[in-house]
């Protein structure tokens, strides 16, 4: 596993997980912004972005390995922390958070926290063409189609056709048995019970995401939990409205390491 990293000025570590076939790209706008002083470490997990061909040295993306290489990788982080997750990459976020010891705040978007046994159909709403994120070996048109169907501004879709296009196909494969094996641990569970701030952002036009869902697990948390929704935006807030990804960052940092 590699990543990106930002040395900041003062205390705190902000580190962030990308989703399934995407890629630390995803995150570029706000690790290069000067506005959030801290230390930004952006993943590239297994299988991802410049991570995408080495199968021959990692044949295991399953969701215990990426725990495993999270847990590694933020146990040598001498800092506070603030993690930050999109999709697959907010699922870590929550499945990784009891171990860390410096824990300051969770951020999570295009991510419903899932109950054990998985409750898929009431955190996700059916939309067929997000099937190929599931796919191993999905057709160039599914691809396109599944990016477009996920966003609401598609100005940047070409980077997550690209990132996906990218991706190991065994990482898809890898995701779909552990979903048919319920590999997960119990997110909802976790996330509602830990006591430090945790912060959701919804894009209002997610076309995977439940809503009302969302709304529950805010209500159902303990200590601080806040739902924050964004106009005109997908699954894919740090791209599709980055101005407003980074502003919010900003107002959460606040809030965790201050």
């Amino acid at each position: 596993m590699t990543y990106n990293i930002e040395k900041g000025q003062v205390r705190g570590t902000i580190v962030f997980i990308h989703g399934n076939s995407s890629s630390s790209f995803v995150f570029d706008e706000v690790l290069k912004c000067k506005s959030i002083p801290q230390t930004k470490i952006a993943v590239d997990l297994p299988g991802h972005g410049i991570n995408a061909n080495l199968g021959h040295e990692v044949k295991d993306f399953s969701i215990e390995v990426y725990r495993a290489k999270l847990i590694d990788l933020l146990s040598r982080i001498d800092d506070d922390i603030l993690l930050v997750g999109n999709s697959l990459g907010g699922h870590l976020v929550i499945e990784v958070a009891q171990e860390v010891n410096r824990l300051k705040g969770l951020v999570i978007f295009g991510t419903p926290p899932l109950k054990k046994p998985l409750n898929l159909e009431e955190a996700f709403l059916p939309v067929d063409a997000l099937q190929t994120f599931f796919t191993e070996n999905p057709t160039d048109t599914e691809i396109e189609s599944a990016i477009h169907q996920a966003l609401y501004n598609k100005e940047n879709a070409h980077i997550l056709i690209k990132d996906f296009k990218l991706a190991n196909p065994k990482v898809r494969k890898a995701i779909t048995m552990d979903v048919a094996e319920d590999k997960f641990l119990d997110q909802y569970a976790i996330f509602t019970n830990l006591e430090l701030p945790k912060f959701i952002i919804a894009g209002k036009q997610d076309p995977s995401v439940n809503p009302e869902y969302l709304e529950m697990i805010e209500n159902k948390s303990v200590k601080t939990c806040e739902l924050i929704k964004f106009e005109d935006c997908g699954h894919y807030p740090s791209i599709e409205k980055p101005k407003e990804f980074i502003d919010t960052l900003n107002k959460i940092v606040l809030k965790t390491f201050y």
